[in-house]
């Protein structure tokens, strides 16, 4: 019971979810973030993740969050099929906490379902109210219909559609991450905050200088490589990428990209027109497959660029690019195509360059001339994007404590 004698007068906010403490998975990064601004607007706050490595036994296992003073707990990852059933309609995540002593009903301001199953969601949202506390979601994705050719697939689709066009519409606040899902809420007459996916500063505060010579160093991101059963399911879209670095290399520039998150073997299984480019490009493109986070932030601040180049669809219009906020973060500004989420954040020429891959030549020169610029002024670029502090926790704490004040949740007593 000792985590309810700090201080009876703070009020307790409790974050659950599928997020994988302390940082892995993007979830995770955003949870515990979004929890620093939270605790600084004076709440304590109690995060309820899940692990792979604990058993699904309906426990609260202590847990290690990237925040200090942040309560962090993990409930086992289910695996068997009545593991799953009984997850998507658990309550006993909180009523633990209440028994482990984790958290007292009578002071929880509010609960926050991150992207929760929708009966789960329902039910965690009619017991918050019963103890007088505000029934809150964390919506960042809206996943693509699966086919209708299993069980499990039928309960995903049915599970999405509730939860996106009737649970959350009867939330008593929405935290989303884009327009396109701060929009399709607009009528509902819920109080809307929306945040970004924040990242934690680095350390240090000044990028180091690129190299004076040599080939101009890049990065991207690849994910759903594993998961993908054609280049459509593929987001971030590499092969766009490469097409344009080969076209831009044909015209005499020298660069090395490193792609993180695929090896060659598994990009070609999805683009096996690409043996010919990759031989072509040779040392200029590198696929280093899946890397340490720390590993990947290292070599995201040492490049000049990133590139975050999507297609438009549901999935990722309703989401915001993680690869986008940590390039920023880290000092990379960041070559990127249209996206409705990123514009409000995006300054060009500044935190980085728009383009427009279906428009052929002209992408090619645009980047041709981006990749060729002096590089003091992408030095300054760097400097720019690691000191704006855009997507740090504190920027968005006053747009925090409005949104908790018009639902009428205060930090005490």
């Amino acid at each position: 019971m000792d985590c309810l004698r700090r201080d009876w007068h703070v009020r307790t906010i409790i974050y659950v979810g599928g997020f994988e403490l302390p940082d892995r998975n993007a979830a995770a990064q955003r949870v515990a973030n979004n929890a620093k601004i939270l605790q600084s607007l004076g709440y304590r706050v109690v995060l309820i993740g899940v692990s792979r490595q604990r058993p699904y036994d309906r426990r609260l296992y202590p847990a290690h969050c990237t925040v200090a003073g942040v309560d962090a707990w993990e409930i086992g990852y289910p695996l068997a099929q009545r593991e799953w059933f009984d997850a998507i309609s658990a309550v006993w995540p909180l009523t633990r906490a209440v028994e482990q002593g984790v958290a007292a009903p009578d002071n929880v301001a509010a609960v926050i379902c991150y992207n929760h199953p929708a009966v789960a969601q329902a039910r965690i949202a009619r017991l918050a109210r019963g103890w007088g506390a505000a029934a809150l979601a964390d919506c960042t994705e809206w996943y693509a219909r699966r086919p209708w050719t299993s069980p499990a697939n039928a309960v995903k689709n049915i599970d999405v559609g509730l939860r996106m066009h009737a649970v959350n519409r009867r939330m008593d606040g929405l935290i989303t991450t884009a327009p396109f899902i701060s929009r399709h809420y607009a009528g509902a007459g819920q109080p809307i905050i929306e945040i970004p996916t924040l990242i934690e500063p680095p350390p240090d505060g000044s990028p180091a200088p690129l190299p004076p010579g040599g080939p101009l160093p890049l990065a991207a991101i690849a994910s759903g490589f594993g998961a993908a059963k054609r280049p459509s399911d593929i987001h971030d879209r590499i092969d766009w990428i490469i097409d344009l670095l080969d076209a831009v290399a044909a015209r005499g520039v020298d660069f090395r990209l490193r792609i993180i998150g695929v090896d060659r073997d598994a990009y070609l299984l999805l683009f096996p027109h690409h043996v010919a480019v990759l031989d072509r490009l040779g040392p200029r493109v590198e696929m280093m497959g899946r890397l340490p986070r720390s590993d990947v932030l290292e070599l995201l601040a040492a490049s000049a660029f990133s590139f975050v180049l999507r297609h438009e669809s549901r999935v990722t219009l309703a989401g915001f690019p993680t690869k986008y906020s940590e390039s920023i973060t880290y000092g990379t500004p960041c070559i990127i195509n249209a996206l409705p989420s990123v514009r409000a954040y995006h300054v060009e020429g500044q935190t980085g360059f728009s383009i427009d891959p279906r428009n052929g030549a002209e992408a090619v020169e645009a980047l041709r001339r981006v990749l060729t610029m002096d590089r003091v002024a992408i030095d300054a670029m760097k400097q720019y994007c690691r000191t704006s502090a855009v997507f740090q926790a504190s920027t968005f704490e006053p747009a925090m404590q409005t949104f908790l004040q018009s639902i009428g949740v205060a930090p005490r007593t």
